[in-house]
């Protein structure tokens, strides 16, 4: 094989990188918005919204650019000049932002999804910067080899586009056999005055923490024996600052009013914020269906953001599991509820307070078998989900 072919499988590797990209990105805008949006606004960026007006013209140049960048890398107008140099210039800016990001971060190199495609293909910021690598050092060799006369033929560029855009859009496509659950399924034999009574003691236990608050000034009387006197009365202030678990679960209550008839405040319970394309909350919920076969998993109630053909394959990926659950399809609601973590996000809710909580960056499996006192999982013999034997190892 000759430098010129070497040279040419170089340029439809490195389009199909920028291509694949930009494609990926543009089926799964509000992630990469978010991702860019919580690395210059923090992790607040949702209560900004004219900075995410200009997040969004932001992420849409750098799809646009990545796309024609992938596309001019098959033709040769100003391609040793402009298009070459840009590429390998994109590839070591988004190289150094990865080093960054991988410095800033436990396990920065090694957990999360560095957003380079999307949701459609998650890849940790060291696999990213490996793929980068091999990139530039492919569009080193493609420059120092070039020549003028290498032209592709003029089916080239949209033969490739198409395949590139069929093979993305390929990671989109779900299964339709599973029969998506019905929202609160596992309460539908519930009488509906209990349904109610759960709800009033839900409610009740926020209008008590918020009439705590409203009250800042009582009268307190002092009783002193036999000795009854108006210099008795006293005066204090009583201050109550609400705790991280009491507006947690107000933004639930606000964000997914169905919670409430999960009646929090009593009992344990578990609650799992899940985006349904994400791949670790695939494998969290996988791993939870597989523990609730021990018994000693509280009840699961999830939340989860996506579409309803999403929410099929979500279930039916952990094995036709039914938890009772809610959906939203609004990603700035999702985000509130998740308060500045990375999903998924899992909370142990003992008698309406926070008693343990797991997000992306400390879930471990072995960890919460662990503190739920589960030593192993049994293995499902046939049809589903294939559960492991084995407490260590991680999740992902």
């Amino acid at each position: 094989m000759n430098k010129n072919t070497l040279a040419q499988i170089g340029r439809i590797l490195l389009s199909f990188l920028f291509v694949f990209g930009a494609v990926s990105k543009l089926v799964s805008m509000p992630f990469f918005d978010g991702m860019v949006a919580e690395l210059l606004l923090g992790k607040d960026y949702f209560d900004n919204p004219v900075g995410m007006i200009w997040v969004q013209w932001l992420t849409r140049i750098l799809v646009a650019v990545e796309l024609v960048l992938g596309l001019a890398l098959l033709q040769n107008k100003w391609f040793k000049k402009i298009v070459l140099p840009a590429t390998l210039g994109m590839l070591v800016l988004f190289t150094i932002h990865l080093f960054y990001e991988g410095f800033r971060q436990v396990n920065g190199f090694t957990e999360g999804n560095c957003g380079c495609f999307g949701d459609v293909l998650p890849m940790t910021n060291l696999e990213s910067i490996i793929k980068n690598v091999i990139g530039m050092l492919i569009g080193i060799y493609v420059l120092l080899t070039f020549k003028k006369e290498d032209v592709f033929k003029s089916w080239v560029s949209p033969t490739l586009l198409g395949v590139i855009t069929l093979f993305t859009l390929s990671f989109g496509i779900k299964s339709y056999e599973a029969v998506a659950p019905s929202v609160l399924d596992e309460l539908g034999t519930i009488p509906a005055i209990e349904l109610m009574q759960a709800d009033s003691i839900a409610q009740a236990a926020i209008a008590e923490s918020e009439t705590i608050i409203a009250e800042t000034e009582i009268d307190v009387t002092e009783k002193i024996i036999n000795k009854p006197s108006v210099d008795s009365v006293k005066t204090s202030k009583v201050v109550s600052v609400k705790t991280p678990s009491d507006l947690t679960l107000e933004l639930l209550y606000k964000y997914a009013p169905s919670i409430k008839s999960q009646n929090l405040a009593s009992g344990i319970k578990m609650v799992c914020l899940f985006s349904m394309t994400c791949s670790h909350c695939q494998e969290v919920y996988r791993d939870l269906s597989a523990m609730k076969s021990s018994g000693k998993l509280p009840k699961l109630f999830l939340v989860n953001y996506g579409t309803e053909y999403e929410q099929n394959y979500f279930f039916s990926q952990a094995g036709d599991s039914k938890d009772a659950h809610t959906r939203t399809e609004d990603f700035t609601h999702f985000k509130r509820m998740l308060e500045g973590k990375t999903y998924p996000r899992i909370l142990v809710i003992k008698n309406g307070k926070i008693e343990k909580e797991w997000d992306v960056d400390t879930y471990e499996k072995s960890y919460v078998m662990r503190y739920f006192g589960i030593e192993k999982l049994e293995e499902k013999k046939s049809g589903g989900l294939q559960l492991e034997l084995q407490s260590g190892g991680s999740p992902w």
